[in-house]
């Protein structure tokens, strides 16, 4: 049986393509958000996806949920003016559902 490496098998697919670009802007997106948080934030929220004008953030417990909520028109703001942000409109939150 000859095995294939990741680099053979991302070549092959275009979707895998796909996937692996949207997740490197979703790195690139969080390593300008992340440090934009308060410090109790910055380990609460993860960037779940961005689409069209609007960042969507996932929070691991409801807990910091209003504090992000005061938070987001500053946020939009200063992420407006990042290259690769100018789009940005809107920015929403949920918080991650328990998995017990």
């Amino acid at each position: 049986m000859s095995y294939k490496s990741i680099q053979e098998i991302m070549a092959k697919s275009k979707e895998l393509q796909k996937i692996q670009a949207h997740s490197l802007s979703l790195q690139k997106i969080s390593d300008l958000v992340i440090p934009l948080l308060p410090a109790e934030l910055q380990d609460q929220v993860r960037i779940a996806d961005y689409q069209n004008t609007t960042l969507f953030l996932e929070l691991k417990s409801a807990a910091p949920a209003l504090t992000l909520r005061f938070q987001l028109p500053a946020l939009l703001q200063k992420l407006c003016l990042k290259p690769g942000l100018y789009r940005l409109r809107d920015i929403k939150y949920y918080v991650q559902p328990r998995q017990d």
